[in-house]
Parts: C-alpha cells; sequence; structure tokens
C-alpha cells in the first residue's frame, strides 16, 4: 500500500506550531461567531473568482494571469479553487500530496532520495495544514462581510455630504472598518508556512497585506534600531536635524560593478560616491506618496567663524512611491539642486553624508508653505555654501519620515573626483604653531 510522501521542512515545523496556535492568536474582534451564518466551503471553495480577488484583495483580472497546472484531463483540480487563483508566490505547493516532495534541509542528493519521514508525520502535518486552512477561509469570510458594509457606506458619502458631521462620522467608521479587514488578512495569511517560507527566500510580494506586515516587522527588529543608533552616536542628530522616528525604510547605494546596499555610517571611497546615489523607499503601506531627499554635509571646516557649516550636496522632490514599487526613478522626479560628488579638503577630517528623507504634506507637489510668524528669506533656501536643512523642512512643511548617512574622508581619487567635476584646487589644513610669550 503507497505511503504519502515525505516532506520535514522548516515550512513543515511552522505548520505544525501554527496550527497549535492559531485559534489563540485570534483577537476577539475576529472570533469565528462573526461569520457563523456563512459556510467558509460554499464560499471560497466557489470558482467565482470576483468572489475570491474579493476575499483576498486583487481584482478578478489579475487572477486569471494564473493557470491551473494540476487539472488531470477530465479530472478535478488536486488543490481549491481559491489557492488555485493565488499568485503563485502565496500558491503553497505542497497541499498537493500527489506531488512527491522532499526536504530541502537534506544537501545531498543520495539522503534526500532515501528519506522517509517519521511514522504518523505525514498526517499530523496534513491535519494542522487543514486546521490552518479552516482558520484562513474563516477569517476570509468576515472581510467579504465587513467589504460589503464598507461598500454600503461609501455608497452614501454624495449623499451625506450635505451635512458634513454625518458624513465625518461616516468617513470614519469607513476607515476603522478597512482597518480591521486589513489586519483579518494579514491574519489569514500569517501561518501559512508557504507565505513564511517564500518571505525568508527573499520572493515577498508587497501588494499582499501580510508580506508587507512581515517586512516592517523584520525592519524594526534590527536596521531602523542600527540607523536610529548611527545617527545619535554620529551626531547626525542634533547636528542637522533634532529628532527623528523613522517610519520608511530608506535604502542607499551607488551605481557601478559591485553595487550594494550598505549600512548607514560606512566609510567610502570618493571614486565610489562621485556617481549619482540610487535610492529605495520601502513604505510598508498600500498608498501613493510623494517624498523628498535631501543630502548635506555638516562638516564643512567655516574658518572666518572658526567652526563648521553644512554644505547642500543634493536635492531630489516629487518622488512618487508606491508600497508595491520602491524604487525612485530619478527621471520622473524632480531635480531641485544637482548632486555635487563629495569632496573634502585634505585634513579636514571625516566628512558625514546625511541622507534626509522627507514626507511632502497631502501628496502634493514641493512648494513654500510659510510657517511661523518669521519671514523666510528664498534666497538663501537652496544656498549650497550655507544651508539650513531645518528652516528647508520648515518652508516646504516638510516631515522628516526616514534617513541614512556615509563618511568621506579625504583619499587617493578625491583630486581626481575635483578636476572631472571642475571642482578647483582644494584647501589643504594644517596645525598652526601658537608662540606664548
Amino acid at each position: 500500500m503507497p505511503r504519502l510522501p515525505g516532506f520535514v521542512s522548516q515550512a513543515s515545523r511552522a505548520s505544525l506550531r501554527a496550527a497549535s496556535t492559531a485559534t489563540s492568536s485570534i483577537p476577539h474582534s475576529a472570533s469565528p461567531s462573526f461569520a457563523d451564518e456563512l459556510d467558509p466551503k460554499s464560499i471560497l471553495a466557489d470558482k467565482d473568482l470576483s468572489t475570491i480577488a474579493r476575499a483576498i484583495g486583487c481584482s478578478a483580472d489579475d487572477l486569471t494571469a494564473f493557470p491551473n497546472p494540476t487539472v488531470p484531463a477530465g479530472g478535478e483540480p488536486l488543490i481549491t479553487a481559491r489557492q488555485l487563483t493565488m499568485p503563485a508566490a502565496m500558491r503553497p505547493p505542497f497541499l498537493d500530496w500527489r506531488v512527491q516532495m522532499k526536504p530541502a534541509s537534506l544537501k545531498s542528493k543520495k539522503f534526500r532520495n532515501t528519506y522517509l519521514s517519521p511514522i504518523g508525520l505525514d498526517g499530523a502535518f496534513r491535519e494542522a495544514l487543514e486546521i490552518l486552512g479552516k482558520d484562513r477561509d474563516t477569517k476570509y469570510v468576515q472581510v467579504l462581510k465587513l467589504q460589503s458594509k464598507v461598500d454600503a457606506i461609501k455608497a452614501q458619502f454624495g449623499v451625506l455630504e450635505t451635512n458634513e458631521i454625518t458624513d465625518i462620522k461616516a468617513r470614519s467608521e469607513a476607515y476603522l472598518i478597512e482597518v480591521k479587514i486589513e489586519k483579518l488578512r494579514i491574519l489569514a495569511e500569517l501561518s501559512n508556512p508557504e507565505v513564511i517560507a517564500q518571505f525568508e527566500r527573499g520572493r515577498a510580494d508587497m501588494q499582499f497585506p501580510v508580506y508587507r506586515y512581515l517586512a516592517r516587522k523584520k525592519w524594526e527588529q534590527i536596521p531602523r534600531a542600527q540607523l536610529v543608533d548611527r545617527l545619535e552616536n554620529m551626531h547626525v542628530i542634533p547636528d542637522t536635524m533634532p529628532y527623528i522616528k523613522p517610519t520608511v525604510d530608506l535604502r542607499v547605494r551607488f551605481p557601478g560593478p559591485t553595487a550594494y546596499w550598505f549600512d548607514p555610517g560606512r566609510i567610502l571611497s570618493t571614486a565610489v560616491t562621485a556617481q549619482v546615489p540610487e535610492f529605495q523607499i520601502n513604505t510598508f503601506e498600500d498608498k501613493t506618496s510623494r517624498y523628498t531627499i535631501v543630502i548635506v554635509d555638516p562638516d564643512t571646516p567655516d574658518f572666518a567663524n572658526d567652526s563648521y557649516k553644512s554644505t547642500l550636496h543634493y536635492i531630489l522632490s516629487d518622488i512618487e512611491i508606491h508600497g508595491n514599487k520602491p524604487d525612485v526613478d530619478t527621471e520622473a522626479s524632480t531635480v531641485v539642486v544637482p548632486y555635487l560628488p563629495p569632496h573634502p579638503e585634505k585634513n579636514s577630517g571625516i566628512h558625514r553624508y546625511a541622507v534626509w528623507l522627507f514626507e511632502q504634506p497631502d501628496g502634493e507637489r514641493l512648494a513654500i508653505r510659510q510657517r511661523g510668524s518669521k519671514e523666510i528669506d528664498n534666497s538663501k533656501l537652496l544656498d549650497r555654501d550655507e544651508f539650513d536643512i531645518r528652516l528647508f523642512r520648515s518652508a516646504y512643511g516638510l516631515k522628516a519620515v526616514g534617513a541614512h548617512l556615509w563618511r568621506n574622508k579625504y583619499d587617493s581619487q578625491t583630486e581626481a573626483v575635483r578636476e572631472k567635476f571642475g571642482l578647483g584646487q582644494g584647501t589643504v589644513w594644517s596645525r598652526a604653531r601658537i608662540q606664548h610669550y
């Protein structure tokens, strides 16, 4: 009698753990009793693509792009219609038990082919997947019900505009329900072992709430704390801006054969930083916003005042970013101030180049907005030699949401960079001996 194929991996162990905790992880607002009059199988096993797309949160046209490779001639599908219509990044292939699968944790082909799973594990794994599937389908039924409520409320927006207070209440209610729908869609797939496996392999599709949720949690664990630590310990805060609570992941790299997204605070060669940097902005949200990037050097020597001043190196505004497309399109944005390559002067020490990411108000294009009682001198807003980033932020009504930095110092390539971009001869700083009489 043939036995079920063995399948032991991180995904299987994750499903067993998730099945045991699936019920306890459901919040009170997402309890199964919320959809007691609907049968999940009758809703999500239906081959109506519009119903399935409505629950998952995408369009029916997108689902038709994914054919069913598991339908035998004249037979029934080996996986459900809802699993079938999911994008490949979220489709769980191991739910089809007729497909022979071996644990990927075994590197040797010989051991993989001869592997036999422990007795009872296949049945336990299958039961765990069934538990997770029922819990997931129940949440999608709740999504369908809540989505119907939102549609009914939004249909009244145009009618309710005559009564401003009633209209505001209706819009607030619709917003709160949409937030609940977002949470339910996350909970529906958060325990899916295939989703976890795809995310760990770097194949996440950010159009789905569960992947955006996992990406945000991963960023908040280490990268965000590391960024704030570098900004404070290297005194970028408060030398440039007084404070920031990052909500957006800003990544920076310089083009070239060895291009890579570097960590904040890295010391780079002036030959590398001579090119215009590339950026990625991960918002972790399904919305479109506009941003402005400003790069300043707060370590330019100010000999006249025996101090330091800030030099403006780059301003790129009107950067339109959607949660699914984090890459910054420089050509589609507005270059307010062209990029000035870093060129530290000899013996001037290590220079910090702070990259600040500002969110433009209401998603509008960059425009001066008078703030406070003081008059703003527009001629000094974009002064490279004496740039005041705090005045710039205040004048345009911007909000700091992200940051990055790198460091440069005078090296063997600095003079070549100066000559290439016509920056002239640099100053050589030296210590002066003071005679005390």
